[in-house]
């Protein structure tokens, strides 16, 4: 209890649950001491790497091309820094449904190339299960606020009279919609990485098993509030 005759209690709830969906993102690097001969085996080798991908019969719609990036190379050279080339690379990213299907094509299309490629995979959660979850925790945060609040009522012998507001405590950042986000590990657990190699360095480096990703949400609760009247 406050001075004004108010309680406030905060209720928090995480609910989880297994992604529906997986993220790949394939790079290809490149140098050269020409800017244009860097850029041309950049472009080449993507194209490789998309055309494995392809003749697994991946849907061409979900292979998006990212930003190619070309910077000077630098190298020391008898204790001097000496321009000595270019540097590159380009990236691919696929993401869909997670399905074994759909990461043994993404696995068999990798190996048939020798390219030095590297990749990362990343389980996330599909709009509609961020919705569902959002709803169910914020549910659940108020429950949790109520269930404290007569918790702390009854051994305060005071009584609950009605609610004056109620507030999200984890809104405000529109430029990171999903910071309610919490993944249950963290890289390098949750985020695999691995080279392009032999089958057996792939399936021992790699963990295709979703880990549960859950959804935070907390609220705060103010309750207007009388004392209890005794009765003999």
């Amino acid at each position: 209890p406050t001075k004004d005759n108010t309680l406030v209690v905060e209720g928090i709830a995480i609910i989880k649950t297994i992604p529906s969906d997986i993220l790949a993102v394939i790079t290809v690097n490149a140098d050269s001491k020409n800017y244009v001969e860097c850029q041309d085996k950049l472009l080449n080798r993507i194209g490789i790497v998309k055309s494995s991908i392809l003749r697994q019969n991946i849907n061409k719609d979900l292979i998006k091309t990212n930003e190619l990036t070309i910077n000077e190379n630098y190298e020391y050279i008898d204790g001097k820094r000496e321009k000595t080339g270019f540097i590159g690379s380009i990236s691919l990213s696929i993401e869909t449904q997670f399905s074994p299907d759909f990461t043994g094509k993404l696995l068999t299309a990798l190996k048939l190339d020798s390219l030095g490629v590297d990749y990362n995979i990343k389980f996330n959660l599909s709009e509609d299960q961020k919705s569902n979850l959002r709803t169910d925790a914020i549910t659940l945060a108020v429950a949790d606020a109520k269930e404290k609040a007569m918790i702390l009522a009854k051994s305060s012998s005071i009584k609950l009279i009605k609610i004056n507001s109620i507030s999200y405590l984890d809104e405000g950042n529109i430029f990171d919609l999903d910071r309610d986000i919490v993944r249950e590990e963290f890289y390098p657990k949750n985020v695999a990485f691995a080279m392009v190699g032999p089958p057996q360095e792939l399936t021992q480096n790699l963990d295709f098993n979703p880990k549960e990703i859950g959804i935070y949400k907390s609220v705060r609760i103010e309750w207007k509030i009388a004392e209890e009247t005794i009765k003999n």
